[in-house]
């Protein structure tokens, strides 16, 4: 196999999930071979295969072992699975997760990695790649030049990234997407169940979002828990617990964790 050219592999993708599928179809885009999709599920392995005019199988017996990279885009726990479940493959074996260490992969291959993409992904939303940061880590200096390759194809920003920090930089992930989403999303409720347009908290979160990327989230911090502003919190805790105790405890526990990270800092 030569690796001068990564467009001349030919890829395995495991999975038709919401990562799986970005991948797949982006490194479709730009001229890779996505030889075979794995899947659970029938009709997703079927649906991304049909996309990319390609084979699939839910049939572990009919993995095409004759392949150069297998890309397992999948949740945790299916890697551990798979990687003690497979006969061991010939090809390159890379995984996408934040926080699975790379040394899971070692029954299934001589040759794995980590190919972690750190981005939000939809599947029904295109992805743009473009300077997302894609963490990597190889047990071999082959392997690594492989990913860092694919990394720059797609736009991405590849950067060598220990097991330790991938999985601390996952979790710090979490907080600033998955929470901050969360967020987001009970503040959409509150204004759909009390009749005002979502809209009008546009400009308040993209200032908040801006202002936080400037590179000092905790300077910018604004509201009435760094303030010490105990009475509007009393009747914000008020309100809440008219409306639904676990969001009353929400409040108070977020209130409490920013407080107490203004004084840590002080």
């Amino acid at each position: 196999m030569e690796t001068g050219d990564v467009k001349s592999l030919g890829i395995v993708v495991f999975g038709a999930g919401n990562v799986a599928t970005q991948l797949a179809k982006a490194l479709d885009s730009l001229g890779h071979r996505i030889v075979q999709i794995v899947g659970r599920s029938e009709g997703n392995a079927r649906e991304l295969a049909n996309a990319l005019h390609t084979e699939y199988t839910v049939d572990i017996s009919k993995l095409n072992r004759q392949a150069d990279v297998y890309i397992l885009a999948v949740p945790d726990s299916a890697i551990v699975e798979l990687a003690n479940n497979v006969a061991k493959l010939d090809g390159f074996v890379f995984h996408t997760s934040g926080s699975t260490p790379m040394q899971v992969l070692e029954p299934l291959t001589n040759r794995y990695g980590v190919f972690y993409p750190f981005q939000t992904f939809t599947k029904g939303r295109e992805a743009n790649l473009s300077g997302v940061p894609f963490c990597l880590e190889a047990n071999s200096s082959e392997g690594y030049y492989v990913m860092f390759q694919l990394a720059k194809s797609l736009g991405g920003e590849p950067l060598e990234m220990t097991s330790k920090q991938r999985q601390m930089l996952h979790l710090a992930g979490v907080f600033s997407c998955n929470f901050v989403n969360h967020m987001l999303a009970i503040a959409q409720q509150l204004a759909e169940e009390n009749s005002f347009d979502f809209k009008l908290l546009k400009p308040l979160i993209v200032e908040t979002i801006e202002k936080a990327l400037q590179g000092d989230p905790l300077g910018s911090q604004t509201g009435p828990a760094v303030r010490g502003d105990s009475e509007t919190i009393k009747k914000h805790v008020a309100l809440l617990s008219l409306i639904d105790d676990d969001l009353r405890d929400l409040y108070l526990a977020i209130s409490t964790s920013i407080l107490n990270l203004k004084q840590a800092n002080e």
